[in-house]
């Protein structure tokens, strides 16, 4: 097969945005950040990843959009104005190379631990524990859910100030999606029990960063649409998810895995380690067989 006939390598659309092929190099922490910023080392890494042929690298994993989702794993602080001067660096730095570039933002929720940084609580929509982080999360309170909600947008504004082509919101095992599944959020108020309370966090941080970049910006996810936990969200459940947001204009792109994250074997079977199969990912798979994605597959689920 000519490079000309392999669909890899054709040219993508994203709205406005032409990526140049189909082969992108998805979110992941590499722990190259100097005090929460993107500088030096973690511009070079993703340069060379542009200048390796990539149609879009997508930075972070994630950057995180508030104080009180201390960093887990080297995390970038997008909740901070000191990183818009480097972000703008790092991206005029892949885009010099023909690349597209994205970033992945989140709230870790009860994902990471307490005693990091300010030593602030955790939130979670209820206090359920994590078993691979062990930290206890308060349930997130009114001003906690109104405060992150606008950390969210501030977030977003500050990533295409700093030149990125689009953000992708981290939802699986972090706390925007732990408001959708009935297996982590327990509430009785307007954001639990039935689908459109759970729907209600979500929908409205994606409504608060629509309004703050405008409709051209590209805004998407990184979703388990099936968490393949008890109580957790089932395929149909994650299909009713996505067409609830895709129906309201709220997203542009999906990029999808399938399992949880709350334990470290868990954690394999949606980013594989070395020795296992690249893509364990199968639809078809058996629900009992262990099933994940690679770190590299982009599914766009709509235009």
């Amino acid at each position: 097969m000519s490079a000309a006939d392999d669909p890899l390598l054709q040219p993508f659309q994203i709205k406005q945005l032409t990526l140049r092929n189909r082969v992108m190099s998805s979110a992941h922490e590499p722990a190259y950040g100097d005090e929460g910023m993107p500088k030096e080392r973690y511009r070079l890494y993703h340069a060379e990843k542009a200048k390796g042929g990539l149609g879009l690298t997508m930075t972070a994993g994630s950057a995180v959009v508030s104080p009180d989702s201390p960093q887990a794993f080297g995390n970038l602080h997008a909740y901070s104005d000191e990183i818009v001067p480097w972000i703008q660096q790092l991206t005029e730095a892949i885009h010099e190379h023909g690349c597209a570039a994205m970033i992945q933002i989140t709230h870790l929720g009860r994902r990471t631990g307490w005693n990091k940084a300010d030593w602030l609580p955790l939130v979670a929509p209820s206090p359920i524990r994590e078993p691979a982080h062990r930290a206890f999360p308060k349930e997130a309170e009114d001003w906690d859910i109104e405060r992150i909600i606008a950390d969210y947008a501030d977030a977003a504004e500050r990533m295409q100030h700093g030149g990125m082509d689009g953000i992708e919101i981290e939802s699986y095992g972090h706390l925007f999606d732990a408001f959708w599944s009935p297996a982590t959020n327990l509430r009785t108020d307007e954001y639990g029990g039935s689908f459109e309370n759970r729907m209600r966090f979500g929908t409205r941080v994606l409504t608060g960063i629509r309004e703050r970049v405008g409709p051209d910006f590209i805004v998407g996810l990184r979703m388990a649409v099936e968490e393949r936990v008890p109580g957790g969200l089932t395929r149909d459940d994650g299909l009713q998810i996505l067409s609830y947001l895709e129906g309201r204009g709220l997203i542009d792109f999906v990029n999808v895995i399938r399992g949880h994250i709350e334990t470290d074997v868990a954690l394999s079977d949606v980013i594989p380690i070395h020795g296992m199969r690249s893509a364990p990912y199968d639809i078809g798979a058996d629900e009992t067989e262990s099933a994940g994605t690679s770190d590299d597959v982009f599914d766009n689920g709509f235009d």
